[in-house]
Order: C-alpha cells, then structure tokens, then sequence
C-alpha cells in the first residue's frame, strides 16, 4: 500500500509553525560575527544541523582548516566562492566561521571531516569578515566601543584585525584619504598569527565607491579598492597560515558589471586561487530537504519511486506526450533524492525561477518551498504522494507577491488572478471555470494545476520563458496505487485551458504566460460588445441550416397550429424557438404549447388529422444561455476577421490563429445549438392519452468530432432506435399486423393510398420513411391472402398465386379482403379466362387462323396505326412495366432503343441526375446519347450565385462533367431545375426477355431513382422474329 508524504516525513517544526521566518533564511555574515545573529545562524550545533554537507562545503572546510592548522600547508591561500545570490555563499562564510572558533563540538564535523582532521582551539585562529554592502564610503561605519569610523575596505579590515590601536597606527590616514595601502599593512596588523580573511559580496561595494573620489582627485574609490584587493591577494600569498575567503556572484547578478571588473582582477592569483561553487545543481534537492524536513523515511521512499517509475510507462504506453527522461533509470533515481518533492518541482525553481536575480536561488526555493509545505499539512490530501509544482499554492497572496512583485514581475499577478486563481469571490479565474465540471464530476481541478506549472515555467524572460507539452504533462501527472491521472483528460483540459485563458500562449511548442492579453483576451472585450438580439438572430439563422429537409420536413418556430402543416407527406419536425419554449431535465411531460400543436390544426385549431405526423423538438433551458454566449463569441471573431484594419494590427501568426478561433467558434456555435435542442416528443402508444399520446426523449450529445451536417438524420436514427421510424433497409411489416392497426373493424377494402395515410393518422404506427416498406407490406399481404390487390386502371387484381406486378401507391389501387374481391368477381391475373368463342363463328367479327390476312397486307392496312413508341412514367419499375405491358398488347418482340428523361425542380430530380451518372456504365453496350439543362440560384434573388450548364453530347464526354454537377447538384440551393434526356442505341434488336434490358431496369431501381419517364422504339413480331 502506497503512503503519504505526511506518512514519511515530518517537516522541522519552524516551518509548520511558520517562524521559519524570510529573515532567517538571508544569513548575514556580520551578525554572526558580531554574535546578534538568529540562533538558527548562531548557535553553531545547531547551524550545522540545519546544514547539508554539500561537496563545496566539505572541500571548503578541508582547505582552509589544512592551511590554518599547518596540517596541508600547500593548500590554496586565497579561495574564491562564485554562485548566484542566495546561492549559499553567505552560508559557507558562517559555516567557517563556527568551524574556526573552536568552540564547536568535533562531533557536530563528522559529516565534513575525516577523523584525524585537526579543528583549531579557541582562540587559535583570527577571524575577521566583511560584508561589501555594510561598508559606507561617504559616511564610514561608526564603531561607538572605541570611537572609531572607518571608510574603506582595508580600514574595516584593519580595525578588525588591530583595534582601536592597530587601525590609528597603521590604516587611519590610508582610510580616510581613501588610498589603498600595500603589503605591509597586514605584515604590521597580522605578523605570523594564523588568520582568516572573509569578505562577501564585494562588487556591491564597489559600485558606491566609484562615485567617491580619493583624497588627490587622482582616483575613485573603486579602483583602489581593486588595487588593494590585488595587494591583499600578493600578501596571502606570501603567508604560509593566512586564507583569504572572497565571494563573488555570476555574470548575470545585477553587479555584474562589477563581478567582471574582479574576475579579470583574480587573473593575477590564478595559480594561488581556488574556485568552489558552494552546492552543486545536483545538490539542490538535498539541500532543500535536509533544511524543511526532520525526518524522511528513506527505505519506504523506493516503493513510491517505483509507482511513479511503472506509472509513467503506463503513460508513454498510451501514446500520451511525457518527457523522455521520465524513462530513464537515473530520472527514478533523481525522484528518490529529491522526495518528498518531485524533481520537476526543484528543476523549474533552479533553473527558471532562480535565474532572476531577486529570487536568490537556493534562499528563494527554501522560502516558497516551506510556504507549500505548510500549507499540505494544513490541508492534508490523502492522495499526496510527491509535492510537484501545483502545490505552490497560488491562492495565498503572499505566495503570489514572492513570485511577482517581489521578482519585479508585478504584472504576472493580473496574469494568476485572471486565468489561475481569482482572489474575489463570485469571480473564477478561467481556470476555475475549465475545472467545475471536471470537480463536479469526482476529477482533479487539472486546469489549475497546469496553470500554476506553466506560471513558474513563464515568470523567467527570454528563450527559457515557458513549457512544452511533455515537460508539462511530467510534472503534472499523478500516479495512484492502482492507475492514476488520465493523460487524455489532462490534455483535454489543457486545451480548454488554452481556449479559455486570456494570458496564455501557444507557439507551436511551448505553453508560457505573457503580461500582454491573449488573443482570447482581445475576443472577450469584443464579445462584451456584441448584443444578445444579434446573437439570437445568428442562431436562429443557424437552426435552419442544421435541421434540413430530408427524411423529415422541419418546421421553425410554429406557435400556432395553423403554423404546423396537417398532412400525410413527410414527417413534420417542429422545433419550437427557445424563447416561446424552453424545459430543464425534470419536466418529462410535453408543455402546454406542444401539446396544443400535437392536437389542433388550421386556423380554426380543428382536431389534427395527421397526428402521427408531428415530432416536436424543444430547448433545453440550462443550455440556452450557453448557446447565446457561443453566438456571441462567433460574431466578435467574425467582426474582428473580417475587418481588414482591425488585422493589421496583428501579426501574421496572430491573424492564422484568428482565423482558426473563427473556425473552431462556428463549429462550437453549432454544437451548443445541437446540444441545446436536446428534448425530442413524439407521438406513442405507450404515450399519456391526456398529453397527445406523446413521450419525451434526450437526443444523444455530440461534441465537435461527431457532429452531424444534417441533424435531421439524428433525430431519424433515434427514432429509428425506439422503432418509431421504418426505413428501406429494415424488414417490411408483417401484412397482419398493418392490417389490426390501420383497418377499422368490419372494413373489406382500402386504397392503398389510405394505407399510406393511416401511418400517418395513426400514433400506433411507426412513421414510414420509405414508400418500398409499403410496396413490400402489400406483397406480403397478397402472398398471406391478408388482402387481394386490384389496379382500377387495368382493372386486374392479383392473388398469391398471380404473377409479380410493381405494387402501386396511389387511388387507383385498392386492397380487398378475399371474401369481397371473391363476391365482386374480380379478374384475378392468372387465373381468369375469357368466354370461349362460339364454334365456327357467328357473324359476329370471330374468325378462326385460316382467316388471318397476310402479313404484308396487313402492314400496308393498318401499319400506320401501330403506336411507334411505348411509354411509361413513374419510378424506374413502374415505368418499365408500362413498356412491357403496352409491349404485350401490341404484340412488339423487340426495342431497339430506349429513351428516359425527367424534369423538375425538387431535390429529388438534383438526386436522380447523380445516380444516373453512376448507372450508365452499368447498363452494357450500347450508344449513350445525353442531353442536359441545369439551372441551380443559390442565394434568394436578387443574388447572382448561380450555376447554368446545357449539354448534349455523348456519355465518354459528359462523364467528364459528372464530377461537376455532381458536386453542385449535393449543395444548398435556394432553387433548382433539372431536364435530363437519356437516349440508349443498343445497335440491335433487343428481345423484351434480354437479359440486357432486364439488367437495365434493376440497376435503374437500385439506384433509387426518382420518376422518370421512359419510351421504347419497338420492333414489331412478324412471322420472321416471333419467338
């Protein structure tokens, strides 16, 4: 079982308590000198208690107690410490300074020194340390015990070192003139005594002594200074038990120029010099641990390494983006030294935060680091493995201060305040508001946690400022015992972090904050500018082009019922505006409006004949708003987008990205309107009788990767899903099942149009979405002797025993229960013969074969009279059975060329010229003669966006165009004219029975073509071809 830093640490008890106070960690060397230090500096037992054995520290004290004590008299004479501010340089002074008194217990040295090392006793060694910042050039520093004021470096020094007597014999003339003294002065003050010489921080000095002149208007101060620094160096040197300790920061501490003017001064000792960095970068973890905590339970640490180390494998197994070195064996090893802080956490405060000067590095990280651990044993979370860097708890103001003004960073604040944490209650930040549906839902506010890790990564300038992605996700995931963070929810928060956030920035690799307002910010102003009307106007505009016409006919907005069509044509979809209707989640029964509309119909609200005919689609009232400020949001990208003069004042990736955000806000306006139309009621059965018979449904959510075109086809497939909805690729209805629901009691007949209609009356039938339903329904019920069908037009009706005819939908053809056909004498197909002929004749017109004229003769009487076309018209199978019954009449044996055409203005003809295109090559040999006019406006007139195209040509030419019209045929258009001729050359004479022509007819009805017209050039039977 895993367990909590809270489990395997304890913090010291200064920093739970909150003394371990922002002076206590600025050590200054003259306090403790002086003995008016914190006893957590001046108490040597405790000092090094508190201090980590560094490899700096240890050669340090190594090399000045082997020259001091004569026990490694090679040992270097002059020791230059060099690191950032709050680097530990300060620290390493005292630390010789407690060593050298003597007056430390040798057991308190043990993790320092060897055994054998000599440690000097009281007294031993003469000990003195300036601070360059407590030196004062203009004023002196006044030492009240003997009266005395000293000036310069080397006056300090000496009064140090010879008192009161020392410093009036030997350095007050040198001191107060301001002119550096030579050699001698210390051969005077010091003679042969062991001694060691410490001075911090001196290029501060030196910038204040460059503006005093000395006593002969020759020099500055400054440049004596250095003078006397290199004769201070040449006499260490020359002495075999003298150390001089100096301290300088780096190349980028704000007395840079002065560390340099130094650095090129310490040349001359070179050989004499050491150079020690007072804690390796690897040492920082350690350093930071040993000072804030008491105790760590070091052997249970392992397992938490592991978990992390197997967790993280977990993560690059999914693909997800994590650092490469998260993989590594000696990154694991990094997690244990660094516990119970994760490594990313002391890698962005060294070597992001630390690089600005204010921060002090090591004195910094200690002071931010107590403030985060106090605050997670405040406020214990029992899933706290390792503290990362969103435990820098950017809620507390005196965090936030530390990091921006104090850093000289104060407009980062606004920067938290807006889009991490917001100090005001009632007033989230954007992260606040990315993270409260993940919260409500039992997550992680990751939101905050990303921000507040982009934060430290953002605050240093330059090349460093920011993170990229799989550092990010490194230092934010978070194992448990079994699984963890989930890397896909993290990066989704991300990105709405991203979208949201008016500070922060992407650049294609990096996220950082900047100080200037995002883009997200700009929008936001403009958004405030756009009026709520004009969004509604935008989304009511947008609903018609969502909800298009297709399997169902949406009807916008209806309020009263003469609004809603009453009819048996396509399905009526009525989708109530959101401001005359909109219902939360808990209201199950239709509105009072809906159901008003469910039943009444026409001006006069008569009762709706076509009850089954009307769905009814409602907003959802905790969505509207949303969808109004996606509106809003849309229009302020699109007045920004498309005003040139307002993109010239970005740059080229800004405008790319402007654009995108237009992109991604169209969609998102889409989507929330989706989501906002969310409650379907439909006419049921099962529905309430005293609420329409209708019931409610939750239309599925989408997001922006699965949005529908047309959602129209939504709705259809979860009707479809509750079986309110007969579609072609559905098994028909069994004929006895129709027949109970449509047909009234003690009914004997029924025009199959009145069956169409009835499964539109009747809520106890699904909607039918495809007449073939229908047609094979009837069949079904030939073949089951449910009913008899009869065509008045031919006047035959057809039983289970008849041949296949195309089932017609229309008036003219009834459906007969077999009792009533039977008492009607219909003709059944198949089965009724005519009267047989008198024999012999009768006079009456009868004649027998031998009467029979000769062919030629009667092509010469009547050939003139024979139709030289047989037409059909309707869908594909009907008009073909129209030839081949005109055919049988006419007694024609062959066709030799077929011609179809259609015409006309609905989206169906746009359809059927398409699919014709695919047919053709279906069709076999034969010459394919095209003729076209294509007429398509597609905004309302007065508009000019219009496409217009006549053609007549061959097929190998036209099928280059197909693409084309194709293409413009599929698109919105507010109107549109089709007149398509097809002529077929078979180049032969075409039996009716040719597979080739029965070919041509199933590929024409697979295709779904729409009514066509088609004519067949006959061939008649002569004695010669009949079969």
């Amino acid at each position: 079982m895993m367990r909590t830093i809270f489990e395997l640490t304890d913090p010291r008890d200064e920093v739970l308590s909150g003394e371990l106070s922002e002076d206590l960690f600025a050590a200054r060397l003259k306090d403790v000198i002086d003995g008016n230090a914190d006893p957590v500096y001046q108490d040597a037992t405790r000092f090094f208690a508190n201090t980590y054995p560094t490899a700096g520290l240890r050669t340090l004290l190594r090399e000045v107690l082997g020259r001091l004590t004569g026990s490694q008299p090679a040992n270097n004479p002059i020791i230059r410490l060099e690191t950032s501010f709050g680097g530990g340089k300060t620290h390493n002074l005292i630390a010789l300074y407690h060593a050298l008194r003597g007056a430390l217990p040798r057991s308190a040295l043990t993790a320092y020194l060897e055994p054998d090392w000599v440690v000097p006793a009281p007294g031993d060694v003469d000990i003195v340390g300036v601070v360059g910042s407590d030196l004062d050039p203009a004023n002196g520093v006044y030492h009240e015990t003997d009266d005395i004021r000293t000036y310069t470096l080397w006056g300090e020094l000496a009064y140090q070192l010879g008192g009161r007597k020392g410093y009036l014999k030997h350095a007050e003339k040198s001191d107060v003139e301001r002119a550096a003294p030579g050699t001698g002065l210390f051969e005077q003050i010091i003679g042969d005594r062991p001694t060691l010489i410490m001075i911090d921080e001196i290029a501060r000095h030196l910038r204040a002594a460059a503006a005093v002149e000395t006593a002969s208007r020759q020099s500055d101060l400054a440049s004596q200074t250095v003078a006397f620094l290199m004769s201070l160096m040449e006499y260490a040197a020359s002495q075999t038990r003298v150390v001089l300790v100096l301290t300088l920061a780096g190349q980028d501490d704000a007395f840079s120029a002065e560390t340099a003017t130094l650095r090129e001064t310490l040349r001359v000792s070179a050989r004499q010099e050491r150079v020690l960095t007072p804690s390796a970068e690897n040492e920082i973890s350690a350093i930071v641990v040993h000072r804030l905590f008491k105790r760590v339970d070091h052997d249970a640490v392992q397992q938490i390494v592991d978990r992390y180390g197997a967790y993280y494998q977990e993560v690059r197994a999914q693909n997800a983006p994590i650092h490469d070195r998260a993989l590594r064996a000696d990154y694991l090893q990094e997690v244990a030294t660094a516990y119970p802080f994760h490594p990313e956490l002391i890698r962005v405060l060294n070597l992001k935060v630390a690089t600005i000067p204010n921060f002090q590095r090591t004195r910094g990280a200690l002071r931010l680091l107590a403030a985060a651990v106090r605050r997670l044993w405040r406020h214990p979370d029992s899933n706290t493995w390792l503290i990362h860097p969103h435990h820098i708890d950017l809620g507390q103001q005196q965090i936030v201060e530390d990091l921006t003004s104090r850093l000289d960073r104060a407009k980062f604040k606004q920067v938290c305040e807006a889009d991490i944490v917001s100090p005001q209650l009632g007033i989230p930040a954007h992260a606040a508001e990315v993270d409260e549906p993940l919260v409500a839902g039992g997550k992680l506010p990751y939101a905050r946690r990303l921000g507040t890790t982009i934060f430290l990564h953002s605050l240093t300038h330059g090349i460093a400022s920011g993170v990229e992605a799989p550092e990010l996700m490194l230092a934010t995931l978070t194992p448990a015992e079994f699984g963890g963070d989930d890397p896909a929810i993290v990066q989704r928060s991300l990105e709405r972090l991203y979208a949201r956030a008016w500070f922060l920035e992407f650049d294609g690799f990096r996220y950082r904050f900047k100080t200037e307002p995002s883009l997200n910010k700009i929008v936001e102003d403009e958004t405030g500018s756009i009026s709520v009307t004009g969004a509604k106007s935008e989304i009511d505009t947008r609903i018609r082009t969502i909800w298009r016409a297709g399997y169902l006919k949406p009807q916008f907005f209806p309020v009263m019922p003469n609004d809603l069509d009453d009819d048996a044509g396509k399905p009526k979809l009525a989708i109530i505006h959101y401001d005359a209707l909109k219902i939360g989640a808990a209201a199950t029964e239709p509105p009072e409006l809906v159901q008003r509309l469910a039943q009444h119909a026409g001006i006069a609200e008569s009762f709706r004949t076509y009850a089954n005919n009307v769905l009814f689609l409602v907003a959802d009232s905790d969505q509207v708003e949303q969808m109004v400020n996606e509106a809003r949001r849309y229009l302020a990208l699109e007045r920004i987008t498309t005003s040139a003069e307002r993109m010239r004042e970005f740059a080229d990736d800004q405008q790319k990205k402007l654009r995108e955000m237009r992109q991604a806000a169209e969609l998102n306006v889409r989507v929330a309107i989706t989501k906002t139309y969310r409650y379907l009621f439909y006419p049921s059965a099962d529905g309430p009788k005293d609420a329409a018979f209708l019931r409610r449904e939750t239309v599925p959510p989408q997001g922006q990767g699965d949005t529908n075109p047309d959602q129209v086809n939504v709705i259809v497939r979860l009707l479809h899903n509750l079986e309110k909805v007969r579609t072609s690729d559905d098994n028909p209805l069994p004929a006895a099942y129709v027949k109970g629901k449509a047909w009234d009691r003690n009914q004997v007949d029924m025009s199959t149009e009145d069956l169409r209609k009835a499964f539109a009356r009747k809520v106890g039938l699904p909607l039918l979405l495809d007449v073939n339903q229908l047609q094979r329904t009837i069949e079904n019920g030939v073949k089951t002797r449910q009913w008899i069908y009869y065509n008045t037009r031919d006047e035959w009706a057809y039983d289970e025993d008849s041949p296949p005819t195309f089932w017609e939908i229309g008036d003219h053809t009834r459906l007969y229960a077999p009792s009533e056909a039977e008492r009607l004498q219909l003709r059944i197909k198949g089965k009724w013969q005519p009267p047989a002929p008198t024999p012999g004749g009768d006079g009456a017109g009868s004649t027998t074969p031998d009467d029979e004229p000769p062919e030629d003769l009667l092509i010469a009487v009547i050939g003139a009279g024979r139709p030289t076309q047989m037409t059909g018209t309707g869908v594909p199978a009907q008009a073909f059975q129209q030839v081949l019954d005109h055919c049988g009449e006419h007694d024609v044996a062959a066709v030799r060329r077929l011609t179809l055409s259609f015409q006309g203005i609905s989206r169906s003809h746009a359809d059927s010229l398409a699919a014709i295109g695919l047919a053709i090559p279906q069709l076999g040999k034969a010459q394919f003669g095209i003729t076209l006019t294509l007429n398509i406006q597609f905004d309302a007139p007065p508009g000019n966006q219009r496409f217009e195209l006549t053609f007549q040509g061959e097929w190998d030419r036209y099928k280059r165009l197909k693409a084309v019209t194709d293409a413009f045929v599929r698109e919105e258009a507010h109107s549109l004219h089709v007149d398509f001729r097809l002529v077929i050359e078979f180049g032969r004479d075409v039996p009716l029975d040719d597979p080739q022509l029965v070919t041509a007819r199933d590929v024409l009805v697979q295709m779904g073509i729409g009514p066509i017209t088609l004519a067949a050039d006959p061939v008649y039977a002569t004695a010669s071809n009949r079969p």
